[in-house]
């Protein structure tokens, strides 16, 4: 009987874990273990809680000079020192074409949680989710409308 219960609770365990990832119902990381982006269904909709103003960019910037520059380059073209020049064309934030597929919560969630190919170091770490959406704020003012 025992043991039926601990299969039974480590079931439960198991699929509350799934539960929780698939639907984005956490504010813990997912690591970046795929190399495809981990953003839940939901992102799309999320807007950036931060005012887009002048303290919230001027902010964004700074932090992307920190995290972001040595890949996506100053100007956000992708052609930082660090930049994998085989994903340039995909590196760079600044293409109109690209805003429209990418909302705010998208963007917030490829920094928050990275991923392994191309890399993309995941700032969850390193980064309140307010200096994630500063970061966001800041990179959408870099596309080309």
């Amino acid at each position: 009987m025992t043991a039926h219960l601990l299969v039974f609770g480590s079931a439960l365990v198991c699929a509350a874990t799934l539960t929780t990832r698939a639907t984005g119902a956490t504010d813990a990381p997912m690591r970046q273990t795929a190399p495809r982006w981990t953003i839940p269904a939901t992102a799309a909709e999320e807007k950036n809680p931060l005012p887009v103003n002048a303290a919230t960019l001027a902010g964004g910037k700074r932090l992307y000079d920190q995290k972001c520059q040595n890949c996506h380059g100053a100007a956000g073209k992708g052609d930082g020192p660090d930049a994998d020049t085989k994903y340039a064309d995909t590196m760079d934030l600044t293409q109109a074409a690209r805003a429209a597929r990418n909302s705010d919560g998208q963007v917030f969630y490829k920094i928050w949680n990275g991923r392994l190919n191309p890399k993309m170091p995941a700032q969850s770490a390193d980064m309140t989710r307010d200096q994630v959406w500063a970061v966001v704020a800041y990179v959408q003012s870099l596309r080309q409308k």
